[in-house]
């Protein structure tokens, strides 16, 4: 009788235990798979919640395309600073939601860059340091911002008459990635940390629009480069004797990782 009771007692322990575990269970595996798929924003929360909490933070998103014909990649020239870079720019937000950026996020003017006329409403400014995450979620999530990725194009390649509307009435073009660097000091202002984001595009041209690409190769033009990779990949550098200067982002657009 007692054997029994021990039996029924070990049985139930067990059967309780194997209850337990199938409920803790998928707990732990959630908690460890949103761990794992959170991993990267441990640094990330650690150098915005506390390390820099007092602190702003310069942020700028942005698009550009990769446009990939005849092994060589086209550049176009940025008149501010004097560099090759892929064809792209920042993202804008209407004027009616700079408010929710001030509301949410404390939005700034970029204090090194100005955001005025053509650069009006840019995405590119500077919120608190312990508003970054949220703010990189929110941008994310794609509310409340530009979404359309041809204003760049039309401003940079038709507009400049380097591309025509004709031809170029409309395109494909096909998502590569999202590169964003970590929080870093800026190489071009003192005392300033920021973060960049650029959702990186290949354009795909119809076989029409390549060849049309093809024709602009062959055309004398300081607005234009069409660069080899490993030109780029040895940032600008041709040989002992020869450099172009092209943007730091154009290297990183293309290994798809961002790179001191």
């Amino acid at each position: 009788m007692i054997v029994g009771d021990d039996f029924k007692d070990n049985t139930m322990v067990q059967n309780t235990i194997a209850i337990a575990c199938s409920i803790i269970a998928p707990i732990i595996v959630f908690f460890i798979d949103s761990f794992l798929s959170n991993i990267k924003r441990i640094r990330l929360w650690f150098l915005s919640k506390l390390l820099y909490r007092k602190k702003r933070i310069r942020v700028s998103m942005s698009y550009i395309y990769r446009i990939h014909v005849n092994d060589k990649y086209l550049l176009v020239r940025n008149s501010k600073w004097s560099y090759y870079q892929p064809v792209g720019g920042v993202y804008k937000v209407l004027s009616e939601d700079v408010g929710f950026l001030k509301d949410n996020f404390n939005w700034g003017k970029d204090p090194y860059m100005k955001t005025n006329g053509e650069k009006r409403n840019d995405l590119r400014g500077a919120i608190p340091m312990p508003r970054l995450i949220s703010f990189l979620d929110w941008f994310n999530s794609q509310k409340n911002r530009e979404i359309s990725h041809w204003r760049e194009f039309f401003e940079e390649l038709i507009k400049t008459g380097i591309l025509s509307i004709e031809d170029f009435p409309h395109f494909e073009y096909r998502y590569a990635g999202t590169l964003r660097t970590p929080i870093k000091k800026s190489e071009k202002w003192k005392d300033c940390l920021e973060i960049l984001s650029y959702d990186v595009f290949d354009l795909i041209p119809t076989p029409e629009q390549e060849e049309i690409l093809k024709n602009t190769q062959n055309e004398n033009t300081k607005e234009i480069l069409w660069v080899e990779e490993s030109v780029i990949l040895n940032n600008g550098v041709i040989n002992k004797d020869e450099e172009i200067k092209i943007g730091q982002h154009t290297k990183w657009s293309i290994e798809m990782k961002y790179s001191k």
